[in-house]
Parts: C-alpha cells; sequence; structure tokens
C-alpha cells in the first residue's frame, strides 16, 4: 500500500456500530475514480448540564468537562460513547429522568463533517487499496475540507410495466466522460439480440440480474429519472422481493432502501451513489412548469416530447408495442431515459445541485433541508464561540410572527407606475440589525435594539458575515455568469429567515422571526411615508415592493430610478440617526408599468392583494404581465386564460371589447374552443378518501381504473352535462354554459366595472356601446 493524496466530492455517509465501536463510512468521487473511506472508533457525543449527577458507568459513556455552555448560560460536559445505540439509549434514559440534553439529535456523520468545515468537497491523505470493484479504501485517513467540483459517471434509468404487475423493459442510458451507453433490457421469447440497444431476456429474473450487472460493471454515481424513486425503482425494488432477490445497487452491493417524507417527497438510500429525480428536483430548484410531466417539460425546454402521449391511449399502446413491436416499444423507453439526460445538460441540473451541496454542506439529496444546511453552518461556529444548541424536540413551540406588510390596493386602472423592491430584504435586514441567535444570547454586549423591540448584540454574531461573504459571493458568480452558484447562494440566503421562524429548528427562538419580519414591516411602512410626504400615490405595497404612480410622466425609468436615490438616503440617515448603525438596506427599480391594473375584491373600491396585470414596458419593447391572475394559475382552464389575455391586451391598448365578448361566448357554444375546456387539479389523498365533500376533480378521478400503485395525483378533466369527466371519456355534450359561468363571466366583470358594465349588460340584454 502506498501512501496517496487525493481530492474527491462525498456522495453518501453513514455510521456503522459495531461490537463496542462506531465507523462512519464515506463514499465519493474523485478523478481516479470511486473511494470509500473508513473513519474507524468515532465516539458520537452529546451534552448535558454540569451541575447534573449521572451514572456513568451505567449509561456507558466516558464524561469529560468541555469550555461551553447553553443558551441559558448553563455550563455543559460532553458525553462520549462508543455506539449510536448506546448513545440513544442513554439519551432516552436521561429523558425519562427529566434530564436535558442537548444535541443529541446531531448524525455522527454530519458532526464530524461540519466540525472540519467540510461541505462535499475534500482532501484526504492515507494509504489506499484498490479493490476488485473499482473502488478505492481508505482507513482513517487524515481528511480536511478542499475546492474540488465532481465530474460523474451518470445513468438514466426507466421502466415500461403493464397495467399490472408485469415488468416489461427496463431502459438504460449510460454517461461519463468519454462513454456513451444505450440498452433496452426487455420480457420475451429467448435471449436473442433484438437491435443495437434491444436484448430480450426470458424471465423477470433474467431481466432484473442483467439489469444488476449493467449497474455492477458501469458502476455509476448518479442515478437520475422521471419519478425514478417512487415509480420506477419503487417497482422494482417489489419485483425483485417477490421473485426473491434483493436489489444490490449500493457500491458495497447492498440493498435499496426508499422511504418517503410528507410534503418532501421520495427518498432513496444507496450506499456510495445519489437518486436526483427529476420533478423532484425542479421544483427545489423553483423552476414552473404547467405540470412536471415528462412530457411537458421536454417540450418546453428541448422542443421535442415523448414518443407516446399521455392520455386515454398510452397504456393500451405500451401494451400493443410490447406484443406486437418490441423494437417500437425499446424506442419509446429509451427516448425516456434520453429526454431527462438532454434536460438535465439542457438547464445544467447536476452542476447546481453539486452547487448547492457544496454551499450548504449538504449531500445531493437533502439540499432542500434548509434546517439541516444552516445547522451545518452555524454549530461548529457556535461551538467555537462556547455554545451548545437544544435538540429540536426541546424547543418551545411560541407564537409565529406576522408575514410581510401589505397595504391594501384600491381597485382601479392606472397609468405610468413604476414598482420599486428591497433587494434581499430580510437578508439585509439580519445584516443590518444583526439578528442573529449567538447575537440574541449576547445581547447585553452592545446592545442593539431593533424597530420592533428585541435585542441583539452588534458585535457578537455570527449570521450578518456569513450573508456579507454570500453576498460578494453572488455578485462574483453574477459578474462571470456564474447562474448555478448566484442561484444556489441565492437559495441558501432566502432559507435563513424560514429556518429561524421554524420550529423544526434547534435555533428557533421568538425574537428572531419578530425583528424580521417586524423590521421588513416597518421599512415599508417608512418608505411609503416617505413617498406619500413628497406628494407620491402609493398604490399598493407588498413586504418588499411598493407600487408608485409617478408624478412625471416623461422619461419613467429616469424618474423610477431617482426616485430609488431618493429613498435609499432617507432609509440610509434615518436608521443612522434612530440607531447609530449603518445600513444595508437597498431599494432598487424593479419594473415600469405604462398601464397597471388592480382587480376588485367583492367589496367596491378594495383591490384584492398579490393580484395585478399590467402593460410592462422594457427598454426595447412591452409585454402584458399577469402576476396572481388566472392566467398563471394552474386550476384555470386555458379557454379562460386565452380569454383573459386577450380581454387584457384590448382593455391596456384602448380597442373594442364590447363585441369581441359576445363572438367569444358564441364560439364557445360553437365548439370552437374544445381542446381549451380541459381543467388539471391535483389530489393529496386517493380519490376514495373524499367522503364528505367530492369535488368536481375527485368525481372524475374515482372514474378512472385505479392504478398499480398508489392512487391518482392529478386528473385531467371536463364538464359535460353528465358532470364531471375524465378526458376522453365524457359521451354526453359538453356543459358550455358552466364554462360561460364559471370561466369566462367573472373574468369579464373583473374588468368591466372600469366601464360602468357586466358581462350580463353585454350578453345578454344591454346592448350599449361600452365606450
Amino acid at each position: 500500500m502506498v501512501l496517496e493524496q487525493r481530492k474527491g466530492f462525498i456522495l453518501t455517509a453513514e455510521h456503522r456500530d459495531r461490537q463496542n465501536t462506531q465507523d462512519l463510512i464515506f463514499y465519493g468521487s474523485s478523478d481516479e475514480g470511486p473511494f470509500q473511506i473508513k473513519i474507524t472508533d468515532n465516539k458520537p457525543l452529546f451534552f448535558i448540564e454540569r451541575e447534573v449527577d449521572i451514572d456513568v458507568h451505567r449509561l456507558n459513556c466516558e464524561r469529560k468537562a468541555v469550555p461551553l455552555r447553553s443558551s441559558t448560560l448553563q455550563a455543559v460536559d460532553a458525553l462520549y460513547f462508543t455506539t449510536q445505540k448506546s448513545l440513544l439509549e442513554a439519551r432516552d434514559s436521561l429523558q425519562t429522568q427529566g434530564i436535558r440534553t442537548y444535541e443529541a439529535d446531531v448524525r455522527p456523520c454530519q458532526r464530524f463533517l461540519m466540525e472540519r468545515f467540510i461541505n462535499g468537497s475534500l482532501e484526504w491523505q492515507g494509504e489506499g487499496t484498490l479493490g476488485a470493484d473499482g473502488v478505492s479504501y481508505f482507513v482513517d485517513a487524515k481528511i480536511k475540507k478542499a475546492d474540488y467540483f465532481p465530474k460523474f459517471s451518470i445513468l438514466s434509468l426507466d421502466i415500461e410495466t403493464s397495467m399490472g404487475n408485469d415488468l416489461y423493459s427496463i431502459g438504460l442510458h449510460f454517461k461519463k466522460a468519454g462513454e456513451e451507453v444505450k440498452k433496452v433490457f426487455m420480457l420475451g421469447k429467448g435471449r436473442e439480440t433484438r437491435s443495437d440497444i434491444l436484448e430480450i431476456y426470458p424471465s423477470e429474473k433474467a431481466l432484473l440480474q442483467e439489469f444488476l450487472e449493467f449497474v455492477r460493471i458501469h458502476d455509476p454515481d448518479l442515478f437520475i429519472g422521471w419519478h425514478v424513486i417512487g415509480f420506477d425503482l419503487a417497482f422494482l425494488e417489489r419485483k425483485a422481493m417477490s421473485l426473491g432477490m434483493t436489489l444490490s445497487l449500493g457500491r458495497d452491493g447492498s440493498r435499496l432502501r426508499i422511504s418517503e417524507r410528507p410534503g418532501a417527497g421520495y427518498f432513496a438510500h444507496l450506499a456510495g451513489r445519489i437518486v436526483v429525480d427529476g420533478p423532484q428536483t425542479l421544483r427545489g430548484a423553483f423552476y414552473k412548469f404547467e405540470n412536471f410531466k415528462l412530457d411537458t417539460v421536454a417540450q418546453e425546454l428541448l422542443g421535442i416530447g415523448k414518443d407516446i402521449s399521455s392520455g386515454a391511449g398510452k397504456v393500451a399502446e405500451i401494451q400493443r408495442r410490447f406484443h406486437e413491436d418490441k423494437d417500437a416499444l425499446a424506442k419509446y423507453n429509451l427516448l425516456d431515459c434520453t429526454l431527462v439526460h438532454d434536460i438535465y445538460e439542457k438547464i445544467d441540473l447536476i452542476h447546481l445541485v453539486v452547487t448547492r451541496s457544496i454551499i450548504s454542506g449538504l449531500s445531493m439529496d437533502r439540499i432542500g433541508v434548509s434546517t439541516g444546511a444552516f445547522d451545518h453552518y452555524y454549530l461548529p461556529r457556535f461551538h467555537r464561540k462556547g455554545f451548545v444548541a437544544s435538540n429540536i424536540v426541546d424547543i418551545q413551540r411560541e407564537s409565529h410572527a406576522s408575514g410581510g406588510h401589505v397595504i391594501a390596493p384600491t381597485a382601479g386602472l392606472y397609468q405610468h407606475v413604476v414598482v420599486l423592491d428591497f433587494k434581499s430584504l430580510y437578508p439585509s435586514i439580519i445584516r443590518t440589525f444583526k439578528i442573529d441567535p449567538l447575537a440574541r444570547i449576547n445581547k447585553h454586549i452592545a446592545p442593539l435594539q431593533t424597530p420592533v423591540g428585541p435585542v441583539f448584540s452588534q458585535t457578537e454574531h455570527l449570521l450578518p458575515d456569513f450573508i456579507s461573504s454570500l453576498l460578494e459571493q453572488r455578485a462574483t458568480a453574477q459578474e462571470n455568469s456564474n447562474s448555478a452558484l448566484a442561484q444556489a447562494i441565492k437559495i441558501l440566503m432566502n432559507s435563513f429567515y424560514g429556518v429561524m421562524g421554524s420550529t423544526g429548528s434547534r435555533f428557533y427562538h421568538a425574537d428572531l422571526p419578530t425583528a424580521i419580519t417586524g423590521t421588513g414591516q416597518w421599512l415599508l411602512k417608512q418608505t411609503i411615508q416617505y413617498l406619500q410626504s413628497n406628494e407620491y400615490e402609493v398604490l399598493y405595497g407588498d413586504t418588499d415592493s411598493v407600487f408608485v404612480q409617478l408624478k412625471d410622466k416623461s422619461a419613467p425609468f429616469v424618474q423610477g430610478e431617482k426616485l430609488v436615490v431618493k429613498i435609499n438616503h432617507y432609509l440610509k440617515q434615518l436608521i443612522k440617526t434612530q440607531f447609530k448603525i449603518d445600513s444595508h438596506l437597498e431599494i432598487q427599480f424593479e419594473k415600469y408599468y405604462r398601464k397597471f391594473f388592480l382587480p376588485p375584491a367583492r367589496h367596491e373600491g378594495v383591490g384584492v392583494k398579490k393580484k395585478y396585470a399590467g402593460l410592462k414596458v422594457t427598454r426595447n419593447a412591452e409585454e402584458l404581465e399577469f402576476i396572481g391572475m388566472e392566467v398563471v394559475r394552474s386550476d384555470w382552464t386555458k379557454l379562460a386564460k386565452e380569454f383573459q389575455k386577450e380581454l387584457f391586451r384590448r382593455a391596456f391598448y384602448d380597442e373594442e371589447i364590447e363585441s369581441w365578448i359576445k363572438n367569444f361566448v358564441d364560439d364557445v357554444k360553437a365548439q370552437k374552443y374544445d381542446d381549451q375546456l380541459i381543467y388539471k387539479k391535483r389530489l393529496t389523498k386517493p380519490p376514495e378518501d373524499y367522503t364528505k365533500n367530492i369535488p368536481p376533480h375527485v368525481k372524475a378521478a374515482l372514474l378512472l381504473e385505479k392504478p398499480k400503485f398508489g392512487y391518482t395525483k392529478e386528473v385531467s378533466y371536463v364538464i359535460s352535462k353528465a358532470g364531471p369527466v375524465p378526458v376522453g371519456m365524457q359521451q354526453t355534450e359538453l356543459d358550455y354554459q358552466h364554462y360561460i359561468d364559471k370561466q369566462i363571466r367573472p373574468l369579464a366583470d373583473n374588468i368591466l366595472f372600469l366601464y360602468g358594465k357586466t358581462f350580463d349588460n353585454i350578453v345578454i340584454g344591454d346592448q350599449l356601446s361600452l365606450f
């Protein structure tokens, strides 16, 4: 064995208890290939207050005094254990005795990495052994943080099945530097090769065995796919179990384990590999599509779609191809794999996921766990400041802070409106007023009172400096066109308020979210008062934005920028005068609307919050923009969206409306918009579980054939004379009056009040010209 020095990126981490000892196992990827680093004889620990008397022999632990205190300034000792099992038993025993523990819920691998400030990338030195599986094994190597960005081998996976429990085929598209392999393994008679990509196997067991062999030979770092965890891998796991097999997809030959977290989706656990699921990852990166079906996303991003479109005939066509045209089914199966690869590459999704992992310190499949990211940054620095944190379950649940300030809009149509918004409002408030868990504990040192009461230390804090560093990194990333890094930093910064305001965080205290949101409300009110005192009309304000009608209608962009300079100067002086601190808050010019509409609520003259439309003008063009309106909501039909778009276009450009509305209604009745009458809605539970109130989309879902696994989570349906039915199943005429009353009338009345008209006036009785 030779002493080696390498850099790499951690994929998975786990602890393993052995008899009276604990190992930490880190699998990862490096330029020299996959690696495993084992740290032996790790000592998991937690803390208790020093004044507490315990029997260390009965608890099977070692007690040591440490220079640390709790948030209530009680000195603590550390208890060290030989295994995680003994730690958990001791924690539970102490809890039953009413003895409080600290940080007993921090995972051993998490603690090991965070205390060394390792965020995914690491450098190590040690004696390595190359295994027959191609993995380099290291034991008790010396490791430290490093600057390293991995290049992965990636396997895109997709399966095809019958409506029953039959596995038809497994499609595989493998890629790594200098290598690309495409294969489809399919059930059929004999084992002859049908084409370059298609191979036939006589049984499901033989098919699965070949799939496992493919994974073993090509040894991917990542699995990717579309709903690949909750459907494809879950199906394969069940199938393997039914055949007496183990779906051994881990790098060490261990089996796949799948878990589901309510509201967070499915997670796959594989030693040495990560599964990156398309829809789940895209949602976490704040991508938005009409829906997250592969065909929809591929059409929008790539301009191409699936070989068989979703719909009532999809399953029948898959079954037909399996029995009659296996080559065609293989083409369809493999195309799904390739589309996923192409989508990921088009938007550089893996690069974003890795960057978020490096920024947050979390593994690639946990980057959305914002409380974990906060812990990874904060805990080791908290320790170095002399403090330990609570267990999450011990956090005192107090009332939640209020949200951002919203001023009630006045419904109407306006001209020449600029939108000004605070840049990174909550992070900037944290930075300016030193709102931070450590600063709260040390509030007696150089105290700084926020505008709404809570006090923090001006000098003893952690988060404000971290935010300053992140903002500098983000500015550099934007200058260098590194969109992945800029986006990763933005997501992390914006999560800080949510973490400190969440009772699921060990650092929660009511003063933290109260100070942030309260100061945000104070800032918005101060801004509005300044504008109003200078005779500007503020039409609307929401959390970090104000909508201002310009007094000078010429050169609106220049006027908007001048207004920004004045407001920033005013706030800077105000904060300096009242609080004796420097402001890091910055309001900026966001956009200009030549015409701007605030819709009415049920009460006349009162506008609806978080909904508006405008004719937005850029330097070179102008376009309609809708925020919160029906046109951007997924629960309205395409008919309604097209109607609202054209209605506002005509209103903003002063074009004729009355006869156009009449003609539109006539065209609906004449069946000219039948392809735009589809509703799409999600179900939050099986349709059979809706008993007290059965809404239309559930009634439609109940008419569908029950899926093999789980339940129908999204249904597309229309309203017929017989009621709601899934698309393609209606036997009676569509209920056009329903669409006129529910999808057109409310949208028309939403704007016609400006002209003293109603939908019924125009369509039914009043023939006076709108203008």
